[in-house]
């Protein structure tokens, strides 16, 4: 019997459709080492992309002080159609996502701020397309979201393999 059900519920789960869509809000990982990785993030020092991902990781990282810069990109490629009317093809494909931060450990304590874009979203109809047809100066209808976070994270290494963590967070 609970072979059946169990059957029966990965036979629906099979028929699920595509989204086809993006999550730009949570992109897949912050900060270029947990970005390349996939966004695994939360066992290892991954510089100050820490204050996003894990802030108790800040106290693995050696004495001293460190400043990392980055640049994050969203680039969607949305379209849009009708019950088989014209496509739209948004020209809003290029968003650029910047982070910084800074972070100080001193003995078992370590702190910092730290500025990052969580994520965004938008879109751009120009005039020839139905989407953007009723504007009021001719020009692009566009839209655009970015979501930013100042961090303040702390962390205290209570012993050599426990450390704890967490932060202020303003989104």
């Amino acid at each position: 019997m609970k072979f059946t059900k169990v059957f029966a519920c990965m036979a629906l789960a099979g028929l699920a459709g595509n989204a086809f869509a993006t999550n730009g809000m949570n992109v897949e990982g912050y900060g270029p080492i947990a970005t390349g990785m996939g966004g695994a993030s939360m066992a290892y020092d991954n510089g100050t992309a820490a204050v996003m991902n894990n802030p108790a990781t800040l106290g693995l990282m050696s004495n001293g002080s460190r400043l990392d810069v980055a640049v994050g990109f969203l680039g969607p490629d949305v379209s849009l159609s009708m019950g088989g009317g014209p496509v739209a093809e948004s020209g809003g494909n290029s968003y650029v996502m910047p982070a910084i931060g800074w972070i100080k450990k001193s003995g078992p304590m370590s702190y910092g701020v730290a500025l990052f874009a969580q994520g965004g979203m938008g879109t751009e109809w120009d005039d020839a397309t139905f989407l953007g047809a009723y504007s009021v100066d001719g020009g692009p209808q566009r839209s655009e979201l970015g979501v930013g976070r100042l961090i303040a994270p702390l962390a205290y290494e209570v012993n050599p393999n426990l450390v704890v963590g967490g932060s202020v967070d303003l989104v």
